[in-house]
């Protein structure tokens, strides 16, 4: 899997923006792993306060990018097949 880095420069009202961002590249599809906390609340159905909660309690598995906090696609896709309750047949 290779890393690319790139910058958007935009410019708003007067003042130029440098954004810098990062996507992982894998056999010429371009995909992203984080998730923010709205859209891991979207994935998992929860409420995004919900979310901070089991982050904040270590239930959901998350990992801190700075200030933010950001939720590993694979992680919770792993969470949810162990907390995934059988069906007695």
């Amino acid at each position: 899997m290779k890393k690319s880095v790139c910058g958007l420069k935009q410019r708003i009202g007067g003042t130029m923006l440098y954004q810098k961002t990062t996507e992982l590249v894998s056999n010429g599809v371009i995909g992203r792993r984080l998730l923010n906390v709205k859209e891991a609340a979207q994935y998992l159905g929860l409420e995004v306060d919900t979310v901070y909660r089991k982050s904040r309690l270590r239930e959901v598995p998350c990992v801190k990018v700075g200030r933010a906090l950001r939720f590993d696609m694979r992680a919770l896709e792993r969470y949810i097949e162990q907390h995934t309750i059988e069906t007695i047949d």
